[in-house]
């Protein structure tokens, strides 16, 4: 059987299956299907207005219009790439070395090399519609900015669908190379590389906006924009989309034809070095991941180890309050995620991203002796941290029931209920949560020089919504659990993953609403001078986001506490 003939088997196979699930999906849960579509054109239409109006704006500053708009399309699909190459890989890690179905799909008859390009594919389909469903409104408000006719969505979606190809294959040649190569002393030199790049990185973070304001405009504005040149390196595909969008807003069709067969060529060039890297290097990435021994403590080091251990875990069960059986089960929750680099990976990521932001609010040019731009950064920051934060709960803690699988059955055995193992994992990840997102919220609370008052009410804020949407994500993936899958990656794809996340976006648009009733009156453009927040109306605000804390987060955790409590809960096995 050729490659192309096993890929194409295992492609009808998957979209049969595909085909019957999202038939029993509209069939069974049609209110939810008309949901689900109703929002998606809501949110399509909304980012179209937003992103449109935005971008004429941008447009129309005198001298400098065009070239930011030309480099915040770079910028656009430079991290767009990035983007797709993570979430690629990770879905395409779990598909080939982590799910229990490749254990017999290598045994079949089939070639390696279709096993890897069809799980590529799989991954890139996964991973790509919803960023496909993010750029689409994008690009209808860049094709209105630059005027252009409808030849311009023609000749845009082949691009992007092209740089979605690359980016799925360069995701496969990472995964494979670090798989077959990585070595565990190989993690240190890599922090420590990115811990110095980081401290290399420090005096631009501290430069300050007086000096770029000192000088001409042409002077500052190149200061700031050599910062992003790398995103117009020539040889990076998301380079030759944003060339491709530049010439088919001007018109220039002869431009965009020749990028469009560029990134055709390459994406077609990347699957067969796909097919070659898989043929050569693929089995023994498989045997080395099937043949891995977990580490083997000493004997001699043992006896101390365990004693250790033994301390620290009565020390801290007596913290907690917890019993043996509970604090067992924080346990295995923590070492579970310590275990899973996907996991403490992506996490790390996005908090030190938003640490490196919160700590550097001051620089970003704004005049913030102004009570508009104080009011305006401070809320802006906090719905940074509220959207961050609902990612990863859509993405790690909504799925965390429904991977417990079909071991589920070992913890119904155990001495906790399971209705009492609902509650342990809201109340880790929770506390975890909520304790970094507070941090975060304080610290850049003291960049801005907010008031005490101030810092205190954000901090109320941002612990109820860590709270109310780890709550949410946690209690509609009890309520809707997948215990046949084991990618998390494909639980958020269904209908519970995505109704988790509009219902997080609702929430978080609700509170932010009703947290910016305090601060009304310091967002009129015609203050000049700080207008004292008034105690009352902030505990008031306070109060409507509880009781929307506990219509969000409070009432699904009721109702999946219920249904975990009924042994029929087991019958989804």
């Amino acid at each position: 059987m050729t490659t192309s003939s096993a890929t194409w088997l295992l492609a009808r196979t998957h979209g049969r299956m595909l085909r019957h699930k999202l038939r029993f999906g509209m069939r069974e849960n049609r209110l939810l299907s008309v949901t689900v579509g109703a929002f998606l054109g809501l949110y399509s239409l909304a980012a179209y207005l937003l992103v449109g109006r935005g971008l004429d704006f941008m447009m129309k500053l005198p001298l400098i219009g065009p070239l930011l708009t030309e480099r915040l399309v770079f910028l656009l699909f430079f991290f767009f790439f990035v983007m797709l190459v993570i979430s690629n890989a990770t879905i395409t890690g779990m598909s080939l070395f982590r799910r229990k179905d490749m254990e017999w799909q290598i045994a079949l008859p089939l070639p390696p090399r279709s096993l890897v390009l069809w799980k590529t594919l799989e991954g890139m389909l996964l991973a790509s519609w919803g960023l496909l469903l993010l750029t689409t409104p994008i690009l209808l408000a860049l094709a209105q900015t630059y005027k252009a006719d409808a030849k311009f969505m023609l000749v845009v979606l082949p691009a992007v669908l092209a740089l979605v190809t690359i980016a799925a294959n360069v995701s496969t040649w990472l995964l494979i190379a670090l798989v077959l190569w990585a070595k565990r002393w190989m993690w240190k030199p890599l922090l420590a590389v990115v811990v110095l790049l980081l401290i290399r990185t420090l005096p631009i973070w501290h430069s300050s906006v007086e000096s770029l304001n000192s000088g001409d405009l042409s002077a500052s504005l190149n200061q700031i924009l050599r910062h992003t040149e790398i995103c117009m390196h020539p040889l990076l595909p998301s380079s030759w989309v944003a060339e491709t969008i530049q010439a088919a807003g001007r018109g220039t069709f002869e431009r965009t034809m020749f990028f469009n067969l560029v990134l055709l060529a390459n994406a077609l060039m990347s699957i067969l070095i796909t097919t070659r890297i898989a043929s050569a290097f693929y089995y023994s990435a498989w045997n080395r991941i099937m043949s891995a021994a977990p580490g083997v403590v000493s004997k001699a080091k043992a006896p101390l180890t365990r004693a250790r251990l033994g301390r620290m875990s009565h020390w801290l069960r007596r913290i907690l309050g917890l019993d043996r059986a509970s604090f067992a089960l924080l346990v295995k929750e923590v070492r579970t995620f310590l275990r899973e680099p996907v996991q403490w990976g992506q996490s790390s990521i996005i908090f030190g991203l938003l640490l490196i932001y919160s700590m550097n609010l001051r620089k970003l040019g704004y005049d913030l002796q102004s009570p508009f731009w104080i009011t305006i950064v401070s809320h802006l920051n906090l719905l940074v941290c509220c959207l961050a934060l609902s990612t990863l709960t859509t993405r790690f803690i909504y799925p965390q029931f429904s991977l417990e699988g079909q071991r589920l059955w070992i913890l119904g055995l155990s001495p906790l209920p399971l209705h009492r193992v609902l509650a342990l994992k809201l109340r880790l990840s929770a506390s975890v949560l909520a304790l970094v997102m507070v941090t975060l919220v304080v610290v850049s609370g003291i960049s801005l020089g907010l008031s005490g008052q101030r810092i205190l009410f954000f901090s109320a804020s941002i612990l109820m919504l860590s709270y109310g949407l780890t709550s949410l994500a946690l209690s509609l993936g009890a309520l809707v659990p997948n215990f046949r899958e084991s990618n998390p990656a494909r639980i958020v794809s269904g209908f519970g993953g995505t109704v988790c996340l509009i219902a997080s976006f609702v929430y978080i648009v609700g509170g932010m609403v009703l947290l910016l009733i305090p601060s009304w009156q310091n967002l009129r453009q015609d203050a000049v001078a700080m207008v004292g927040y008034n105690g009352k109306i902030e505990l008031a605000a306070l109060a409507g986001l509880a009781v929307l804390t506990v219509a969000f987060g409070g009432i699904p955790y009721f109702f999946a506490k219920r249904q975990t409590k009924n042994l029929e809960y087991l019958r989804h096995l």
